[in-house]
């Protein structure tokens, strides 16, 4: 009996041999998979499309060199997270991580960010050199482009050819390499919103009203003045007067010939052959020159009562004209001026 017995104790110690060399060899090859690649401190921008399954980032992942397996991060990511909620934007992600690591990296961080302000009176093209020096896009003119976007448009029920005017001047925070059409609609997402109580975006006269509200924003200083200013303009339009208004004139050098900003208009700029010279057309320019402000909004959808026809500057520190209703009035405003301040300067 005792001659049965140890042959099966010997098959079962190599069994249990065999299984533990096993448990050693998965141990080992867990090991070397979750060993770390690369040199600690260096980092790999990497960006994550919305919607990119958890399969897809870890074979990026893999072939990047920041995991030795593209399965065992799978694996382990499934064990501690949620696979449907791997984080999307762009990263600068840690090399010589482990695996396992790499994991918590991304079950803990956030995208770059670019936080950005755009002032009143920016022009789009201006605002979309702005978005790509910040990182926040990476092509200007597809930018400019996405504009125009016809299926973008129809998605905001705008009466525009262009949502050139609704970029609202604000401070946003963006994700790094965001698309065009993303940053764009949450600009004119928060135009909408803090219009919504005096613009109706659907009349015909939305569309002249911002391109009014744009030349305003470019002409005013002091706020009480810009709905005085938008009169003037309104004014000017009934009687059939070209509006000559400076703002146009920088508007094509600064935006259309992409000139540096004059400090001074001379007459010579004033017969620039552009559709957007209100100096050579009567009404309004074909767009906006400009993304407006609520101050320069508001005043052309409420102008002031005047009969005003004029403006010139009477304090450059302060920023105030003074409003002529006559061409003698205006001239000797205008005298006033150069008298005071251009003949001393």
């Amino acid at each position: 009996m005792n001659d049965e017995v140890k042959p099966k104790l010997r098959l079962g110690s190599v069994v249990a041999l065999i299984s533990l060399g096993l448990v050693f060899l998965a141990l080992g090859f867990y090991l070397y998979e979750d060993s770390p690649l690369g040199h600690a401190g260096q980092e790999v921008r990497l960006k994550i499309q919305p919607g990119a399954t958890l399969a897809e980032t870890a074979q990026r992942l893999e072939r990047l060199k920041l995991v030795r397996s593209a399965f065992l991060f799978r694996v382990l990511y499934e064990l501690v997270g949620n696979p449907r909620a791997f984080p999307s934007g762009v990263f600068d992600v840690p090399s010589g991580l482990s695996a396992g690591h790499l994991v918590a990296y991304f079950q803990n961080v956030k995208p770059l960010t670019a936080r950005i302000t755009i002032p009143e009176g920016t022009s789009s093209s201006q605002i979309a050199k702005m978005l790509k020096a910040a990182k926040v896009i990476t092509s200007a003119s597809s930018f400019l482009k996405d504009l125009t976007n016809s299926a973008l448009i129809a998605k905001f029920h705008v009466n525009t050819s262009t949502l050139d005017g609704l970029l609202f001047p604000d401070t946003y925070l963006f994700n790094y390499d965001e698309d065009p059409d993303v940053v764009i609609t949450r600009m004119v997402s928060r135009f909408r919103e803090k219009t919504k109580a005096f613009m109706d975006w659907t009349q015909p006269q939305f569309e002249k009203n911002l391109i009014l509200a744009s030349i305003v924003e470019r002409e005013y200083r002091v706020p009480q003045e810009a709905p005085i200013i938008a009169s003037v303009f309104l004014n000017r339009l009934h009687k059939r007067i070209r509006l000559a208004s400076c703002a146009t004139i920088e508007y094509i050098i600064t935006d259309i010939e992409d000139k540096p900003h004059p400090d001074r208009i001379f007459f010579v700029d004033t017969k620039i052959p552009s559709p957007y010279n209100t100096y050579l057309h009567y009404g309004l320019p074909p767009t906006v020159i400009c993304n407006p402000g609520m101050v320069a909004l508001k005043a052309a959808v409420f102008p002031a009562k005047t009969d005003y026809l004029y403006f010139v500057v009477d304090n450059p520190a302060k920023g105030t004209h003074t409003f002529s209703s006559t061409w003698r009035q205006h001239e000797k405003a205008r005298e006033a001026y150069l008298e005071s301040y251009v003949s001393k300067g």
